[in-house]
């Protein structure tokens, strides 16, 4: 007979260490460090900005303040003041040296300059922080090369909400202060590729058109792209010029009153299979021409617009005189004949960068602004960008498979925020694990694919 294992009390005795030993909570921003600094992120930012007037604040290079946001954010943090915890451990301190006060940091944010974008309202604004964009852009190229350099990648442009309690903030469509960033996410790359921060009350419709140009400037080389939006996106004159563009789109259509009539009355639904799976809804090729103001327009529209019609019942919803059915439409330029197959390379756009957006709230920061500032939140926004990229790249080739596909919060909990023990020894930085836990193992293998990760960036370079 198995015995009766008895669990420990839960009565402890509080004493305060006679030394602190170099004890971390943070085990997993050494390796953050080195890869920052291994894929030449920092040596950007020593080139791009501008030294001589940050140096009044405390003698801290640009390079040592954005490194420090950055790991403050990668480790949990959601504000400033979070900092503080990260400069009390004992350990981060022999990691980072020495580290700087909350109000440089927040002063540091406040002298970032923003490029102002159009907007539709007098009192919004919508903006990107103008040095930290070059930051961004390096990112995106170093992985652009170590994913191949494609030929071909996919943008999947959205706008959230993210409510806060600021009292400059402006209101949103859902009645609530918030701040409503447009984001671009390329599925190839896995990360975000281009962002403007925005007021709440920007209309969504703002702004998809030139967030397009950005990535195609960005990635001049490309030839082929391909773009999947929401409804917000269905602007006709923009369809006519991406498809001018010879860019492929997917975009959910608005279903005004003649195409409402159109998807009732018409008879051809076919069952749509998911994965060879058949569902309870039906899709069917809608005869729909948007509307035009000249016989060329027309013409044009008529020969590249494809609209797909969707149809599911209604479940548990008592609405009289209502129609029984739930319906979608969706336009592409694709003409495939499999309709199930279009559609399903619309819907993949919902996991990208639906998931984004909650990734971003969640693990990067982003819940919550630093300050009343417009720009400050700017700022932070796009570090907060920025570490997310930091960390998929990190994900996808330093760390172990089987931290590939997890989200930032589980990667926080399971890597960042494992104990360690920090000594110099030897004028070098010596790490120490536990000794049955998984951290040695993880590291050590990160270890050595973050030395084949140098030497293949070094290649690429020479190349």
């Amino acid at each position: 007979m198995q015995p009766l294992i008895t669990p420990k009390s839960s009565n402890f005795k509080l004493e305060i260490a006679k030394n602190n030993q170099g004890v971390s909570s943070f085990g997993g921003l050494p390796l953050i460090r080195k890869a920052l600094a291994e894929i030449g992120l920092f040596k950007k930012i020593s080139e791009v900005f501008y030294l001589k007037g940050f140096l009044r604040h405390g003698g801290y290079q640009d390079a040592q303040i954005l490194e420090a946001l950055i790991l403050l954010i990668a480790s949990g943090g959601v504000c400033l003041s979070d900092w503080e915890i990260l400069a009390c451990d004992p350990g981060f301190k022999k990691i980072f040296g020495k580290c700087m006060s909350v109000d440089v940091l927040e002063r540091y944010l406040k002298r970032l300059s923003v490029t102002l974008l159009p907007t539709d309202t007098e009192s919004g604004q919508s903006c990107y922080s103008t040095l930290l964009e070059i930051i961004h852009r390096e990112m995106i190229l170093i992985v652009y090369k170590l994913a191949g350099s494609p030929k071909k990648l996919t943008i999947d442009s959205d706008t959230s909400i993210y409510p806060t309690a600021k009292s400059d903030a402006l209101f949103c469509y859902e009645m609530e202060k918030a701040y409503q960033p447009m984001v671009a996410y390329c599925p190839e790359l896995k990360m975000v590729i281009a962002h403007e921060f925005r007021d709440g009350n920007i209309s969504p419709q703002v702004g998809y058109a030139r967030m397009v140009k950005r990535c195609r400037e960005t990635f001049p080389e490309v030839e082929s792209w391909t773009v999947r939006t929401d409804s917000a996106g269905y602007q006709l004159e923009m369809l006519d010029q991406w498809a001018s563009d010879g860019i492929t789109f997917y975009v959910t259509a608005d279903q005004f009153s003649g195409m409402q009539n159109i998807l009732r009355s018409h008879t051809e639904w076919a069952p749509y299979f998911s994965n060879g799976v058949k569902t309870n809804q039906e899709v069917a090729e809608i005869a729909y021409v948007p509307t035009f103001s000249n016989q060329e327009q027309l013409e044009l529209r008529r020969n590249t617009f494809q609209f797909i019609g969707v149809r599911k019942p209604k479940e548990g919803q008592l609405e009289i005189g209502a129609d029984k059915y739930i319906y979608q439409v969706i336009v592409t330029n694709t003409k495939e004949n499999d309709l199930c197959k279009t559609l399903q390379t619309h819907w993949q756009r919902c996991g990208t960068i639906e998931y984004t957006h909650a990734e971003l709230k969640n693990g990067c920061g982003l819940k919550r602004f630093p300050s009343g500032n417009f720009a400050v939140n700017a700022a932070w926004c796009s570090l907060g960008i920025l570490t997310h990229n930091v960390l998929r790249m990190i994900q996808n080739y330093v760390l172990p498979k089987n931290f590939k596909n997890i989200e930032i919060r589980t990667l926080n909990h399971r890597f960042i925020r494992s104990a360690i023990w920090v000594k110099e020894k030897a004028n070098q930085l010596v790490v120490r694990c536990c000794k049955n836990h998984p951290l040695y193992a993880w590291y050590k293998e990160a270890l050595q694919n973050l030395e084949h990760l140098a030497y293949r960036l070094s290649q690429l370079s020479t190349a």
